[in-house]
């Protein structure tokens, strides 16, 4: 039923008998059963189950030979449209006497799946993935005989980027740089580490995400026979335009007490001596990046409500912005200079006084040095805390997090 229990390999590889890959309804379903169930299916003393099952509902069915993640537990692998899937669902339900529905049994392995996953779920925070990646590409080149991948160098100009350059080993161009990826990395990676850092000497209890694209939710075809049951990017309400599907979570913490926390990340700031701009227009692109950032905060509690729906509703979505390279004070200068701005803030972040924006914001004023990210000192470390009690933890622990509700929340 999740694809983490697929490897790369198999999640290439077509089965003989697998439906043709060119018949876009066709998707891949893993079926959980416990070993005794599985011993029911493969009885060969007359014709297998399992081909019965196949031959009645149309589905291509099979029992994966590989371990399970969880223990105890095989998996049958189901191909066909959504409807041939549900049949052979039920076929093998009848057949190892299983009453519990295709969704309940879905949402068991998830469950299940989590839990041997993550052994400490309860009791200490998990990000994915554990380390940070940059998204920017690197070339390979030659220092004192050595092979090393370099970062192409961003230029001084925003909106630049560097002419293409041509991989030693292929010959092929590689893609340019853009600036503003690299800022964008910078910026992610000082976030990741430090909210680690924090969560690890304040022994925060949360699954955290960066860069979660709406439609990765339930996005693999081995959820569409599940995801056409739930909530989902490809089902939204009426009241929510359908280009609401296209966007992402820059970092989506899922919180054992607190709920859910969304942040946008706005990279605007670390080139301002470079491109000499008056005080003025600082102080607009931040209110432009501000407007922007409300925008796409209300999408995603939008988003994030009608995903939840059928787990927790009314479970809290703490909402902020991240200003890696400006401080609370130039945040501050933009908020006042701009009334109407102030009133959308506050109701954003559902706050009643604008002088207080700043302060439930991420600043570098509470961040490690861009140029030692990874050294979080202390005074980060407290800096950090102070803000995290005023934007997240003071509120106090949300009544809907129960640990089946985290845990599903997780699974799901």
């Amino acid at each position: 039923m999740s694809d983490h229990h697929l490897s790369a390999p198999q999640q290439g590889k077509r089965r003989a008998g697998a439906p043709s890959g060119r018949n876009p309804r066709v998707s891949l379903y893993l079926h959980a059963v416990t070993e005794e169930q599985a011993a029911l299916l493969t009885d060969t003393e007359n014709t297998s189950p399992l081909q019965e099952v196949k031959k009645k509902s149309g589905a291509d069915t099979e029992l994966d030979s590989s371990p399970s993640p969880v223990s105890g537990m095989r998996v049958v692998i189901i191909r066909g449209i959504p409807s041939q899937i549900e049949a052979a669902v039920r076929l093998i339900n009848q057949t190892t006497r299983t009453k519990d529905t295709f969704l309940q049994q879905v949402q068991t392995f998830w469950l299940q799946w989590v839990e041997a996953a993550f052994p400490d779920l309860d009791s200490r925070a998990y990000f994915l993935p554990p380390v940070y990646f940059n998204r920017v590409p690197m070339t390979k080149k030659k220092t004192a005989g050595q092979d090393v991948l370099v970062l192409e160098s961003a230029p001084g100009q925003a909106g630049q980027s560097n002419p293409p350059t041509v991989s030693p080993s292929t010959a092929a161009p590689l893609p340019c740089v853009q600036d503003s990826d690299v800022r964008d990395d910078s910026a992610m990676q000082r976030i990741f580490v430090c909210l680690q850092s924090m969560c690890e000497q304040n022994g925060e209890v949360l699954i955290g995400m960066t860069r979660l694209q709406f439609d990765q939710y339930l996005g693999e075809p081995c959820y569409s026979a599940a995801g056409a049951q739930l909530p989902g990017s490809h089902n939204l309400p009426p009241g929510l335009p359908q280009n609401w599907k296209r966007g992402d979570f820059d970092v989506l913490l899922i919180h054992r007490h607190y709920g859910v926390i969304v942040c946008e990340v706005k990279t605007f700031g670390d080139n301002i001596k470079t491109l000499s701009m008056p005080e003025e227009d600082i102080s607009q692109q931040i209110g432009k990046k501000l407007k922007q950032a409300v925008q796409q905060l209300d999408k995603a509690e939008a988003m994030l409500s009608h995903l939840v729906s059928d787990i927790a509703p009314g479970l809290r979505i703490t909402k902020t912005i991240a200003f890696p390279n400006l401080t609370a004070r130039q945040l501050q200068q933009a908020v006042s200079d701009d009334t109407q701005l102030s009133q959308k803030l506050c109701q954003c972040l559902r706050e009643t006084d604008p002088a207080d924006i700043p302060g439930l914001c991420l600043c570098c004023d509470q961040l490690s040095d861009p140029k030692t990210p990874c050294d979080v000192s202390s005074h980060v470390l407290t800096e950090l805390g102070h803000w995290w009690h005023r934007r997240v933890a003071g509120a106090g622990p949300d009544s809907h997090m129960t640990s089946d509700v985290y845990k599903s929340l997780v699974g799901r």
